[in-house]
């Protein structure tokens, strides 16, 4: 027993003396060094009920809990974001800081809670780039001037810059599925700027200087626009087109009063109301200028009065309700307006001269036009001719397509000179099997396309995110 006192005297002046404590080892390496190979140390265990109560933990010698005491807690508690959970906590003179993600100062693997926004957050406190890496390579940059890259260093004019290579790989992919978000909203608050550009190539992207909701360029197109949903025998399908361009006149969607709109690539219904049940027609663009009534609108390559199926009705080069003119240019050189004659048929003209020979000839029509003409008793060639000497008149015989015969009056012998003009009704179009693909034979003052509708509109605001319709 003496023994044993002498011992603990010993230890305890040692402990004194030099101010440390060994656990399991007679060298400890610090103020307390607790050493097994079996056992670990076990802090007190409390049920803590809020993250800035400090009870029911309190210090011994009375008074303010000292900063640093440290407990494991055992009890989910409190409303956040001031809740705890199990785990350890330190008390820092203020409020429990959880040694995880509730309510800590590091980030957890497991999330955190309790975060305040004006405080908390993940990033750098210095001027460096913030790397996010997978497999020990940087995939993204929140770089130090705020610039966001994912797969680049990115720039110091671009805030999101996303690069990929490979095959069918994309850079950026938006999709939604709903009838007002959209995948891609892109706004340019300035009136001059340009909202989304796009361009292919290796050259520079352009844009109008005027600035543009969207630009694109390319080595070989530069913005296409496609919808595969345009079959004739679907009624739904009416009114549908590959793109649409609107000049609006007052600038609110919910008024139907553009100056001028076009539409690329559409199929639509555009018979006289009321008058037709159906005019399935499809047209490679519909262009309309005014406002209110008495628009001008013209069709450009449409098949209009087509079958279900696309095929037959007429083909249009260019139809409206327009005037069909051209320019030449004046001794000022200012433009001056030239108009063609136009007819309720569908009509092709010729002119030439020739000269009788003792008092008859026979003039061939073009080899070429000749094929192109519907000649019969219906739909008879129109001839008509210019004398240009003296002779007792003529008069012609023996129409068909191949060409007409001009005798002079009175068996009359002479060798006049005169000019030609004949007029004829166009042949349907037909393919190789005999089908007409175009019909034009018996068309006179035939039902015309009524405009096209406007395409409905809405608008999406930047400040309440609300969607008004047409």
């Amino acid at each position: 027993m003496k023994k044993n006192y002498l011992t603990l005297i010993a230890l305890l002046c040692y402990c004194t003396i030099n101010a440390q404590v060994g656990i399991g080892t007679v060298t400890p390496q610090a103020f307390l060094d607790i050493n097994s190979n079996t056992q670990g140390v076990l802090v007190s265990r409390v049920a803590l009920t809020a993250r800035n109560v400090a009870l029911p933990v309190v210090n011994p010698q009375g008074g303010a809990l000292a900063n640093g005491t440290l407990v494991y807690n055992t009890a989910t508690n409190g409303v956040a974001p001031l809740h705890v959970a199990p785990g350890f906590y330190f008390w820092d003179g203020t409020q429990w800081v959880a040694l995880d993600g509730t309510g800590g100062r590091d980030w957890s693997l497991l999330g955190n809670s309790g975060t305040n926004p004006a405080t908390n957050f993940l990033g750098t406190s210095d001027n460096q780039n913030l790397i996010f890496r997978t497999n020990n390579l940087q995939r993204a940059v929140v770089r130090s001037d705020g610039n966001v890259a994912i797969n680049s260093a990115g720039d110091a004019f671009t805030k999101l810059y996303v690069s990929t290579t490979g095959a069918g790989n994309d850079a950026v992919h938006g999709a939604n599925n709903d009838n007002i978000g959209n995948a891609f909203w892109g706004t340019n608050v300035n009136n001059g700027g340009t909202a989304i550009l796009g361009g292919a190539g290796p050259g520079a992207s352009i844009f109008p200087s005027t600035g543009a909701g969207v630009a694109g360029s390319g080595p070989f197109v530069g913005v296409y626009g496609s919808n595969g949903f345009g079959d004739p025998n679907n009624a739904t399908y009416y009114t549908n087109c590959a793109g649409g361009f609107g000049l609006d006149s007052d600038n609110n969607v919910a008024t139907l009063n553009s100056s001028a709109f076009a539409k690329i690539a559409g199929i639509d219904n555009i018979s006289p109301n009321g008058v037709l049940a159906n005019r399935r027609s499809l047209y490679g663009g519909y262009f309309n200028g005014g406002v209110g009534a008495g628009q001008s609108y013209a069709y450009v390559g449409i098949k209009y009065n087509a079958t279900n199926t696309g095929t037959g009705g007429t083909n249009y080069k260019i139809i409206g309700n327009g005037t069909n003119s051209t320019m030449i240019m004046d001794k000022e050189n200012k433009p001056r307006v030239l108009f063609s004659p136009e007819a309720p048929e569908i009509l092709f003209e010729d002119y030439g001269t020739a000269e009788l020979v003792n008092g008859e000839v026979y003039v061939s029509i073009d080899e070429i036009l000749k094929e192109a003409l519907y000649i019969d008793d219906k739909h008879p060639l129109k001839v008509f001719i210019q004398l240009e000497g003296d002779c007792n008149g003529v008069f012609v015989t023996e129409k068909s397509k191949n060409g007409f015969k001009v005798k002079e009056l009175a068996n009359g012998t002479s060798n006049t000179k005169f000019s030609w003009h004949i007029v004829a009704n166009r042949a349907d179009d037909k393919d190789a099997q005999g089908n007409i693909t175009s019909e034009h034979v018996g068309l006179r003052l035939p039902y015309g396309p009524v405009p096209a509708k406007e395409t409905q509109l809405a608008i999406k605001s930047n400040e309440k995110n609300i969607v008004a319709q047409k």
